[in-house]
């Protein structure tokens, strides 16, 4: 399985970077942007990212502050073409950048299980392979654990 990690921040780089690694063990491939095109104002995708999104199944978004243009162009592909797209959202984050976009994760750091359990909801609806909805589900809640994780540390 091919999947898409978005992120803004360099914060979110590391946890994104974190889960390509954990990931491997799932056997997913997965594909973290280079940080220059997080720097990029314009929000414009540069080929090789474009690349990257058309050919993943998946778009796992890291937002744990105001997505950057190039995050938001991200998410509004992979929505347009129709992909899996599972926004795990640091509470905080203003909702005006992540409603658009549904579902999404709000992860309350008092009560994490909450996104867990909706995650597992999300995943039990969509008609996939169980050993796909599997790989999500623990890349989804390590990704719940790592924002957890970097919240502390901020």
């Amino acid at each position: 399985m091919k999947v898409f990690i978005s992120y803004s921040t360099y914060l979110d780089q590391i946890i994104a970077l974190r889960l390509q690694t954990l990931a491997s063990v799932y056997g997913m491939t997965i594909y973290v942007p280079p940080a220059t095109t997080r720097q990029e104002t314009s929000g414009l995708l540069i080929p090789e990212v474009q690349n990257q999104l058309r050919e993943s199944e998946v778009l796992l978004a890291v937002i744990t502050h105001v997505p950057v243009p190039s995050a938001v162009n991200e998410m509004n592909f992979a929505v347009a073409s129709q992909k899996l797209l599972i926004p795990i959202v640091s509470q905080g984050v203003p909702p005006e950048y992540y409603v658009h976009f549904h579902p999404h994760f709000l992860v309350d750091p008092q009560d994490p299980s909450r996104a867990e359990h909706e995650i597992v909801r999300f995943l039990a609806g969509k008609q996939q392979a169980e050993t796909t909805k599997n790989a999500l589900l623990a890349l989804a809640t390590l990704t719940v654990g790592l924002l957890l994780f970097g919240s502390d540390s901020k």
